[in-house]
């Protein structure tokens, strides 16, 4: 991992690797093998083929760094230019690792901020992202949703069923002006606001963020018979090459 001049960098990636895997039966999904590698690799892979890329940032559990660098390390991936320790939420891995970026980056750099339990995320996608920046300060990937939802209270009783066709489920990547989100994770620290997504903060700060289509293969690896879908996915496109 080498340096990169500040001006050099005009797109920047945080890949969030810090997760907690507490629905993994105990594992480690990031280091959970999927096809004969980590999962964290893909995520790695991703940013590291995009040529619309130029730098990323990895953000690793606390006392976890040297472990994420040497992966990336052993896997040539020549742009992972930090490694960086997350914080107890979701939302403090952001923050460290956009501090991170924004200390590589140039002023009016994108950013695109990844989980790394989603492998599945393609190249085409991120090039939605970042187009989409032309006309917003952010975008989020989304599918439509093919359940019907309900909404429970407190006593399990079914209080409403909202109307799907409005409703997206939102994935990442997320792209944003690394700026705008920077401002708006501050703002969330500042005014403790509980935020769930990237885009949920620059949201609550004003910003215009836009969504793009998403891909169904893009899920997020959650419980352990996940990892047997992804590797069926994984299959199914080595062989249509």
């Amino acid at each position: 991992m080498g340096d990169v001049k500040r001006q050099a960098v005009r797109v920047a990636a945080v890949l969030l690797a810090a997760g907690s895997s507490s629905r993994m039966g105990g594992r480690d999904k990031i280091y959970a093998p999927l096809a004969g590698r980590p999962l964290v690799y893909y995520g790695l892979a991703l940013f590291e083929e995009c040529e619309e890329v130029d730098a990323v940032v990895a953000v690793a559990a606390p006392g976890a760094e040297k472990k994420l660098r040497r992966l990336a390390s052993d896997y040539d991936f020549e742009k992972v230019r930090a490694v960086v320790a997350g914080g107890a939420a979701r939302r403090d891995s952001a923050a460290a690792g956009l501090a991170a970026a924004a200390a590589l980056a140039s002023p009016d750099a994108a950013v695109l901020i990844h989980d790394a339990a989603r492998p599945l995320a393609t190249r085409a996608l991120v090039r939605r992202l970042l187009a989409a920046l032309a006309t917003a300060d952010g975008a989020v990937p989304a599918v439509a949703l093919v359940d019907t939802l309900k909404r429970i209270g407190d006593d399990g009783a079914v209080e409403s069923t909202p109307a799907r066709e409005a409703l997206r489920a939102a994935q990442t990547p997320q792209a944003f002006k690394l700026a705008a989100v920077a401002d708006a994770y501050r703002a969330a620290a500042r005014e403790r606001w509980d935020v769930t997504d990237d885009a949920a903060a620059l949201e609550l700060a004003g910003g215009r963020v836009v969504s793009v289509e998403g891909e169904r293969d893009n899920f997020k690896i959650t419980f352990p018979e996940d990892l047997a879908r992804a590797e069926a996915v994984l299959s199914h496109k080595k062989k249509g090459r």
